[in-house]
């Protein structure tokens, strides 16, 4: 869950899937004459979208923070529950499509190496994450066995071309990220990739109310949307969860776009 404080006072509540489907969007277009299109283009456009779909069933039954504000992803406490998430992510969709499933798994991989480096967790904590990390180079082994037989995947598994498709997915959850909670409207994205093959290039985003840029442009056309989805509370804090499911689930639909285009 995203909890965004919108102007009037509301809570607009945004989905880890809604959210997936928005950095899609803003990846569903990459390709021109700098920057390569992705391949195997349906397939990372699936994992892309499926990033976080295992926290489908946390979303039907949403907790609250101890102060009775809905609780968001960032602010969710439990380790074990949080890899278990990522594990359902990545679970989900290796059944659509293996290649797809070891994307997600990657990109949990790297957000978990930066967190590492950068946060104190104490020894239990720091196995948790490591038996996912070692998972994940398991998982890795396994697709390339499992699609050592089709010429176009068993070359998208070269792991350069994983790392870019890798962090494409990043790039997308990235500025998705950015314009939903809101976070700073300027930020240098490191790690772009360029040709698919070990070139990355830093893009900068900028972004208002209506109006998303990028700097370079890495997108075949000269302009397209992406959506926000979620759903309006009209209140900040909940006495129960109880309260807030109820109030969740009458709340009304709230939608907005913005244009994203070439900067200047």
């Amino acid at each position: 869950m995203i909890v965004r404080e919108m102007p009037d006072g509301q809570l607009l509540c945004i989905n880890q899937t809604s959210h997936g489907l928005m950095a899609e969007q803003f990846c569903r277009h990459w390709g021109n004459a700098e920057f390569a299109q992705p391949w195997p283009y349906d397939v990372v456009m699936l994992g892309i979208s499926q990033h976080d779909t295992g926290w489908y069933e946390w979303e039907c039954a949403p907790r609250l923070c101890p102060d009775g504000k809905p609780m968001d992803f960032l602010h969710y406490p439990d380790v074990q529950g949080k890899a278990d998430l990522w594990r359902r992510s990545v679970r989900r969709t290796w059944a659509q499509h293996p290649y797809a499933g070891l994307l997600v798994a990657r990109h949990a991989a790297l957000l978990y190496e930066v967190a590492l480096d950068r946060n104190g967790y104490p020894e239990p904590e720091q196995r948790i994450i490591q038996d996912f990390l070692d998972e994940v180079v398991d998982l890795q082994e396994t697709a390339r066995r499992l699609l050592a037989d089709i010429p176009e995947l068993r070359a998208a598994m070269q792991s350069t071309v994983v790392e870019a498709n890798t962090q494409l997915l990043q790039f997308g959850d990235r500025a998705s990220l950015q314009v939903s909670i809101p976070w700073p409207n300027q930020l240098a994205i490191p790690h772009c990739p360029v040709d698919g093959n070990g070139a990355y290039t830093t893009i900068h985003m900028e972004f208002d109310d209506e109006l998303i840029t990028f700097d370079p442009w890495p997108y075949s056309v000269p302009e397209f949307t992406v959506e926000l989805n979620g759903y309006l509370l009209p209140k900040r804090r909940f006495a129960d969860e109880a309260e807030y499911h109820d109030t969740l689930s009458a709340a009304p639909y709230f939608g907005k776009s913005w244009r994203v285009t070439r900067k200047g």
